[in-house]
């Protein structure tokens, strides 16, 4: 059995410039995965629409309640690092994640090592791995997921 291994790691910063130290960091070669994005997220009627995710970010910046997902491909085909993602949460926090392949549930060393080199970078020890499942919506959640 082989998918995507889903390693996510929670900071409370919405900084603009340290996601994107982030992003350069784990896939400087990327590509959007959207071509427009909505407040709140998926609405028939938005609030907000932004056609790319740098306004988006800078819009998300100071603005804690809102949460919203922005995905990336990474176009480097070397890398084992598929997609990258963020996860802006309703309560002020953002969740840097990475999808990486796996071939084997018996072999989880890509991701360990993934979320050892995430949580260096990033500086915190709150993060987890899962298998093609999106991380939880506010850091409580995050955290008893993380010591689940």
């Amino acid at each position: 059995m082989s998918g995507y291994a889903d390693i996510y790691v929670i900071k409370k910063t919405r900084s603009k410039e340290f996601a994107l130290s982030f992003l350069d960091h784990f896939a400087p070669q990327r590509r959007e995965s959207a071509e427009n994005y909505l407040i709140p997220q998926y609405s028939n009627e938005p609030t907000y629409e932004f056609t790319n995710a740098s306004a988006l970010m800078t819009f998300l910046e100071p603005s804690e309640s809102f949460s919203q997902s922005i995905y990336w491909s990474n176009l480097d085909t070397e890398s084992p690092n598929r997609h990258v993602m963020l996860f802006y949460t309703e309560d002020g926090f953002l969740i840097f994640g990475i999808s990486r392949h796996y071939k084997s549930a018996d072999d989880t060393r890509s991701e360990e090592e993934c979320l050892q080199l995430m949580t260096e970078f990033l500086e915190t020890n709150e993060g987890y791995i899962t298998y093609e499942c999106p991380p939880e919506n506010t850091h409580p959640e995050f955290i008893l997921k993380v010591h689940n």
